[in-house]
């Protein structure tokens, strides 16, 4: 996920995926800690060693966590193959879907404001929402982009360059031979 110049229109700047890492961190940690309160209430209690159809009731908790675990992490690596996002020379490129993919192309023409989305948390680990809004009230959001500071000033440099065309030139696809 550098962010690289490059010659040549239509060259790729900036290529992203959504950053579940922190996010992974923090809702496994958080998991931890509540399975290790809740095994330690079954101790306090004495409910610890009770057998339930041949598991003690510790195995079963830690069971439950497990499957809590992964499911929470198996939607993290969800969002995070279903989306790509493509910054190049002229345009942004929104990718979204695993089985239909589903790519949204913005010109910079249509481009017409900016914002970065920080959480508390998004701010000490550095990472965040952009939306990018387009003409016509609608609106794309990149979501859990590393660096989200440092990207939105790359998105906004290059969406929000003029488009200049010279009087009397023709366009290449316009042309007649």
């Amino acid at each position: 996920m550098s962010i690289s110049a490059t010659a040549g229109s239509g060259s790729e700047l900036w290529r992203g995926k959504p950053w579940v890492l922190p996010a992974a961190v923090v809702r496994s940690v958080f998991i931890f800690v509540v399975a290790v309160l809740i095994v330690w209430v079954e101790f306090f209690t004495g409910t610890a060693s009770d057998v339930i159809v041949g598991l003690s009731t510790f195995v079963w908790t830690a069971a439950v966590f497990l499957v809590i675990w992964l499911l929470s992490m198996l939607d993290l690596m969800v969002l995070r193959a279903a989306n790509t996002y493509i910054l190049r020379n002229d345009s942004l490129e929104v990718k979204q879907g695993i089985v239909t993919l589903k790519t949204f192309m913005i010109a910079a023409s249509g481009f017409t404001d900016l914002e970065v989305i920080q959480s508390a948390t998004g701010r000490m680990l550095n990472y965040g929402d952009i939306v990018v809004r387009l003409q016509g009230d609608r609106a794309r959001r990149l979501v859990k982009v590393k660096d989200p500071m440092k990207v939105g000033e790359l998105v906004r440099s290059v969406m929000a360059r003029p488009i200049v065309r010279v009087e009397g030139s023709v366009p290449p696809t316009e042309r007649k031979f």
